[in-house]
Parts: structure tokens; sequence; C-alpha cells
């Protein structure tokens, strides 16, 4: 799997004292960055996510994602794990500060001390590398709106070992903090595309050799006929409310996962889950 195009800032940790980090208020630049980074109202463009916690930092330091700010709120009471993980972070950060509790308080109201966190960037994805070479298999997500079911299909692609996943029309930003929640940290290492148009998407998936199906419910071709896998292959699934635009049905097949129940559909990672594992089923044989 192509990696990313660069990292901003350095990797490598050094030797570091929780106890001499520079205490800074509500006021300090890093410190209203990451309260903006948690509201998720920083610019599009600034392509960074808040973390909090030990479990999302331990993702972090599991990879080689640098960590841009490190904020450290000790409080009264130990917690030597969470130390020991904040000691690594703030190694590893490229600033890194100590907040008092009531600054925690106001930047991450439901967080307790001891409590640690940051601001780190996600990784930007080059389409040219990433949809060529050995890839394989692509999720397309279209008009997703909601952060946690974006969350859900990273790790549902994550699961399938998918190449790409591709956005189009979406509301929903990868930056948002629930993203990573719930993708368990995979938006480290999954390729996000993000594209303008759908236009766009489908031309870079066709010059690349994807035969492309879209998941609909109305379809009429049943998932395990439609010879996903047999080639490079893109699946398109839809938002909850509205599915599939119409700019990704024209021309191409559409599928249908038999419903035995009552409902008359699965929610978007369901449906995702299934036809990418059927999809990987085949590839693997092939």
């Amino acid at each position: 799997m192509p990696r990313l195009t660069h990292l901003s800032l350095p990797s490598a940790e050094r030797s570091v004292t929780l106890e001499h980090l520079r205490p800074v208020g509500s006021s300090h630049d890093d410190v209203r960055r990451y309260s903006r980074a948690r509201r998720n109202v920083l610019p599009r463009a600034d392509h960074v996510t808040a973390l909090t916690g030990g479990w999302a930092h331990d993702v972090v330091l599991h990879s080689d994602a640098p960590v841009e700010v490190a904020l450290w709120c000790p409080g009264d009471r130990p917690h030597p794990e969470l130390e020991a993980t904040a000691a690594r972070v703030v190694a590893r950060a490229g600033r890194a500060f100590r907040i008092s509790e009531r600054v925690l308080a106001r930047i991450q109201p439901e967080a307790t001390a001891p409590a640690l966190l940051s601001v780190v960037p996600l990784p930007r994805w080059d389409p040219a590398r990433v949809l060529t070479g050995s890839a394989r298999l692509v999720l397309v997500a279209d008009g997703i709106e909601y952060a946690g079911n974006l969350g859900t299909l990273v790790r549902t692609a994550d699961a399938c070992a998918v190449d790409a996943l591709v956005l189009t029309r979406a509301t929903a930003r990868v930056t948002h903090p629930k993203v990573f929640a719930a993708s368990r940290g995979m938006v480290l290492t999954t390729p996000v595309l993000t594209y303008r148009t759908v236009a766009e998407a489908r031309a870079d998936l066709a010059g690349t050799g994807f035969t492309t199906y879209v998941a609909d419910p109305a379809g009429a071709t049943p998932y395990r006929s439609a010879g996903l896998g047999a080639g490079r292959t893109a699946v398109v699934v839809g938002s909850e409310g509205d599915g599939v635009s119409d700019e990704w049905r024209e021309g191409l097949t559409r599928v249908a996962i038999p419903m035995r129940g009552r409902a008359d559909s699965l929610n978007v990672a369901a449906s995702a889950a299934v036809l990418l594992f059927e999809a990987r089923a085949t590839l693997d044989e092939g």
C-alpha cells in the first residue's frame, strides 16, 4: 500500500520530563488551536485532528504519524501508564505544554485529569500513487453526512484491506475527532481520497482500470453474481438518507444485497462490509 506523500513534522522521539513543560492558559494559540480542532471548525485545508486519551495516543505512537501539539494536564492523582504515554507523545511533539484542570475543563469539558490532548496531522494521499500499481479494491462513499459513519467506513475499509477510500459529495470531514474514534485510528493508515466532483472520481477510477459497482437496494443484479473482485473493483455506497447520487448510478452496474427479513436495507457500513468481503474473497482466490 502506498505511503503518505510527506510528514510535515519529524516523528523522532527525544528524552523529556513532563514536569518541565511550560504552563499555558486557554488564550495560548496552541490551546485555542486544539479547541478549534476538537470542535471541527478549522478550515478544511487544515488537515489535522484533535485527540484525547490514552488509547488514541497509543495508536499514534504505533504509527509514524507526527504530533503537532501536545497538551498535558497532570492533575492530583497518579496514572503511571498515561504518564508514560504522555512522555512519549510529548517527545514526539513539535510543541508541548502543560495545562491546568481549569483550562482542561474549558477546552475538553468531559475530560478529567490526568489528561493528554494533542493536535495530530492526518496523512495526505496522492491518487496517482494510491490507485495504480498493485491497487485492486476501492471503496467509494458518496454523500456521507455523519462523522461516525465515515469513521466506521474507514475501519471497514481497513478490515477488508481496501487500497483506498474515495469520498465524493462528503459533508462529514475526515478530520473530525469522531472519525478517528470510530475508525479506531485507522484513518492514520487508510488512504482517503477526497474528490471535488463525482465526474473526477469516476474518471480516475476508469483511467486506472477499475470496474465500478453501485450498491442499490433496488438494483437488478444480486451481489453474489455481479462479478465483484473479478478484476480491479470499486464499490460505491451512499448516504443513509439519499443513497448513491444519480451521477454514480448512470451507466454502472447496480448491485443489491437480498434482504431476508422485514428491513428494506442495511446501514451503509454493513452494506460496504458485505460487498467488500465478497470482492476481497474473489480477489484473494485469483
